[in-house]
């Protein structure tokens, strides 16, 4: 009987692809579902360990039934996972290399760049209204969480789509994370939230507890809560200078969203502040880490990748 030649109870590669992509599909709505019942039961996951759960539940749909895909993500994220982990772990105790916190540098400072008065407390004065959150309140908290949520989510995607500057990136953004992390230990410094409620400085609240119990965000870890939790690493601000380290990255790669490139980071300075997370100086100084970590990590990747090309192009000769 003349045919296609396809043995019967087989399929073709077509075939193949096809159940994998309705099987996808299938997850996808899986996935969506669970995760609009967690966040109606739990609220919206906002720290860094669930988020990255979540991100890696959405790369191990879109990948899976693909050749390697799934065993290619597990290598590539492991030094993500681990670096999360590590760093979590390391910032809950950084604070005990000497005892002691710096309270008022940092403080004086922004008193002399503002006239006497941190930006902190001029700002809570004039827009904070305790128990009556202002749409200004909203847009700060969501601006602050997204620290939690797009450096895991532009590693996500670059993996994804532009894998080739997937590693630059985590390189990068993990740099900047310990040399941050090599601070903390060093230079212990209280966020104006905590020097007010220690009396140092007219009346700060922290807002971001309030309004994230008020918005249903779920800030809790997954590996615990205080125990990874430092108060004291503030100086730099960490989270201001992961905006403009993403800012700077993405600035050479896109013309069309170069505003929103300057906004973001601005933002998120601004919400800082306002919020009594940090001070300005933090700010300014986080902004700072980022370009010499972007400057000098870029240098160091670029010279490292041409010396592997170099030495396997010899390799390739010497066969």
């Amino acid at each position: 009987m003349a045919g296609s030649g396809r043995v019967p109870g087989t399929a073709t590669g077509d075939d193949s692809s096809s159940r994998w992509r309705r099987r996808r599909i299938a997850l996808a709505v899986v996935y969506v579902v669970a995760f609009v019942i967690t966040t109606a039961l739990w609220g919206f996951p906002a720290s860094r360990d669930r988020v990255l759960i979540w991100v890696l539940a959405a790369l191990i749909i879109a990948v899976v039934g693909r050749p390697t895909g799934v065993a290619r993500l597990f290598v590539d994220f492991l030094p993500v996972v681990l670096f999360l982990y590590a760093y979590d772990l390391l910032r809950g105790t950084a604070d005990g290399l000497f005892h002691h916190v710096f309270t008022l540098p940092q403080l004086r400072v922004d008193e002399w760049m503002f006239g006497g008065t941190a930006p902190t407390v001029t700002l809570q004065r004039a827009l904070w209204s305790p128990g009556h959150p202002r749409p200004w309140d909203y847009a700060s908290m969501l601006v602050y969480l997204t620290y939690f949520v797009v450096p895991i989510t532009v590693a996500a995607l670059l993996w994804r789509y532009r894998h080739g500057e997937f590693r630059r990136f985590v390189v990068l953004w993990i740099s900047l994370s310990f040399a941050a992390l090599v601070t903390y230990a060093l230079y212990p410094a209280s966020p104006p939230w905590l020097a007010a409620h220690q009396g140092f400085m007219p009346h700060v609240a922290r807002i971001t507890p309030y309004m994230s119990e008020h918005m249903g965000i779920d800030l809790s870890r997954v590996m615990g809560s205080q125990r990874y939790v430092n108060k004291v690493a503030a100086v730099p601000s960490l989270h201001a200078a992961v905006a403009l380290l993403i800012s700077l990255f993405f600035w050479s790669r896109t013309r069309r969203w170069r505003w929103l490139l300057v906004v973001y980071p601005l933002a998120m300075g601004f919400s800082l502040v306002y919020l009594g997370e940090h001070y300005v100086s933090d700010v300014l100084l986080g902004w700072i880490y980022a370009i010499v970590v972007f400057v000098v990590g870029n240098w160091a990747y670029d010279w490292y990748s041409a010396r592997s090309a170099r030495r396997a192009q010899d390799d390739e000769r010497s066969r």
